[in-house]
């Protein structure tokens, strides 16, 4: 509450504890308490929505690092991953801003499409190609740019399915190649594939790009200690150092104050931060 949002936006720590403490007699709890546990209400709903995209389509997120973003993102990493058993967080200093910067570098794209249905016998190599060359022609004339990047994906599915799954693939495609692509998708996915369906490819997508302009090389010196502050970690008050930008290797509890995000580090917690971004393990 005493640091504002981008150098303008104060926060009022009165008006929220007033408005989490006509909450807090209902539950039966502290104004403390009734806080942290909407915290851990969102962490929680928060985590299911990375279960959604990982456990649910049979990948295991152990193994993968969270990577926060957004302005509140950082807040909460720590808390998300270890409800996901996940080891490794990855914060980007421009995490607060990284949609816009994204926008900023991103490639100069035309994406284009058109509807086929083809299977069997003229599911052919030459009756793919075709359809890539005419999309892709046009996606190079719209940019400007007869030196632009074609890339193609098709929507496929085995016939009598209602839904198809996108495969990236060559411009001039062998239909065995699509099928084996297909198969093994579709057993990631679903946990089976069916060798006797045959294949229908729906719809042929096509995009037409140039690369987008490099971000500048951020630099960075020592960060710097900026005070100390009360922050609540489980069941306990810490007295929590906190710290701005650049390079360090902290052990948590700790806060970074970064450009248009704030980190929190708790105790089992370890960072190693540099001008691009922060690795938190634990």
């Amino acid at each position: 509450a005493g640091s504002p949002l981008a150098g303008r936006v104060a926060l009022d720590l009165r008006a929220a504890e007033d408005a989490v403490g006509r909450l807090a007699p209902e539950l039966g709890l502290s104004v403390e308490d009734t806080a942290a546990g909407i915290l851990r209400v969102a962490e929680v709903e928060m985590a299911q929505a990375v279960r959604a995209v990982t456990v649910e389509r049979g990948i295991d997120p152990r193994g993968l690092a969270v990577v926060a973003f957004g302005g509140a993102g950082p807040l909460h990493a720590a808390a998300i991953a270890e409800e996901l058993g996940m080891a490794r967080v990855v914060v980007p200093v421009t995490a607060g801003v990284l949609s816009a910067l994204g926008l900023a570098v991103s490639e100069r794209r035309r994406d284009l499409v058109e509807s086929v249905l083809l299977s069997g016998e003229e599911l052919t190599r030459e009756a793919v190609a075709d359809v890539v060359t005419r999309l892709g022609t046009r996606g190079r004339q719209e940019l400007g740019a007869p030196e632009a990047e074609l890339r193609a994906t098709y929507e496929l599915r085995y016939s009598g399915q209602a839904f198809e799954l996108p495969i990236g693939g060559e411009l001039a495609p062998e239909p065995d190649d699509l099928r084996a692509a297909f198969d093994r998708a579709h057993a990631e996915r679903y946990g089976y594939e069916d060798a006797d369906a045959e294949l229908e490819l729906v719809t042929v997508r096509v995009a037409a790009a140039l690369a987008g302009s490099e971000a500048p090389a951020p630099q960075a010196d020592a960060a710097k200690r900026l005070g100390t502050r009360q922050a609540r970690f489980g069941e306990r008050w810490h007295e929590t150092p906190v710290f701005g930008p650049g390079t360090a290797q902290l052990q948590g509890p700790a806060i970074l104050a970064l450009p248009g995000s704030t980190l929190v580090v708790p105790p089992t917690w370890s960072i190693r931060a540099d001008a691009e971004a922060v690795v938190m393990e634990r």
